[in-house]
């Protein structure tokens, strides 16, 4: 491929990333719209803010702590598809798949069991 070729593409996946988080923010935005009150969300179903996913205590090494697992699964509890909660949580797409398998199969996605998150639900 030649170097134009390269810059081009470096360039559209740039704009790609930036597009898609102006998308998952506005989404978000929208979704904090239809909820009158936040506080009448079960206590332990509140969807973890960006600033909290890019904690490093969510991470040891390249490795998701379990308050990182955690953060994972409330983003797969609201919805949030492979890309989204990689970008989130600083870690592969492949990653994150592989997660959504455990959370769906191993832990009964969105009927499992929550964990009480210090931060977040107090």
């Amino acid at each position: 491929m030649p170097k134009t070729d390269t810059a081009i593409a470096l360039i559209l996946e740039s704009h790609r990333t930036e597009l898609l988080d102006h998308v998952n923010k506005t989404i978000d935005a929208l979704k904090a719209q239809l909820v009158d009150d936040a506080a009448a969300l079960p206590k332990n179903d509140k969807v973890p803010t960006l600033e909290q996913c890019q904690d490093p205590a969510n991470k040891d090494g390249a490795n998701l702590t379990p308050r990182g697992v955690e953060l994972l699964y409330r983003l797969f509890d609201d919805g949030a598809g492979y890309n989204r909660a990689s970008k989130a949580l600083g870690i592969t797409q492949t990653a994150a798949r592989n997660r959504k398998g455990l959370w769906e199969k191993k832990e009964g996605g969105l009927n499992r069991e929550r964990k009480f998150l210090e931060g977040i639900d107090s």
